[in-house]
């Protein structure tokens, strides 16, 4: 488990004393991202209420600082995601992240001798049947 740095902690803490005062159950931050970069998608809400510019603002960079500080890397190559979630009903917040992978899978190979002969004698014969 990585350790969060105190700052950070204080952010999601202080950021959770202001939801939970703005009325809000649950505020989970959706993010993803391949090929070396990603950002935040989306803020969700529960209830469904207009979050002020200013929250939401500091949500999207505590979203990044958070993912900085986990140093997971859920970005890189085939990408990957997840979500922060505050869940102010319980107290609690959590982190859900995944990263894909490309997989290649042989379904079919075949490898059965040729039964053609000698390739000498099919080469001259090929060679000499074919007038210009």
């Amino acid at each position: 488990m990585t350790d969060i740095p105190a700052e950070i902690v204080e952010t999601r803490n202080a950021l959770a004393a202001r939801l939970a005062a703005a009325g809000f159950t649950e505020v989970v931050l959706c993010f993803s991202g391949c090929g070396d970069s990603g950002q935040l998608n989306d803020i969700g809400t529960n209830p469904e209420l207009p979050l002020d510019p200013t929250l939401y603002s500091d949500l999207s960079n505590f979203g990044d600082d958070y993912l900085e500080a986990t140093d997971v890397n859920w970005y890189d190559g085939d990408g990957g995601g997840g979500t922060l979630t505050f869940d102010l009903a319980n107290k609690t917040f959590s982190s859900d992240v995944y990263w894909n992978e490309t997989v290649t899978n042989t379904g079919f190979a075949e490898n059965d001798p040729l039964p053609i002969g000698d390739f000498d004698a099919v080469a001259k014969a090929t060679a000499t049947s074919v007038q210009p």
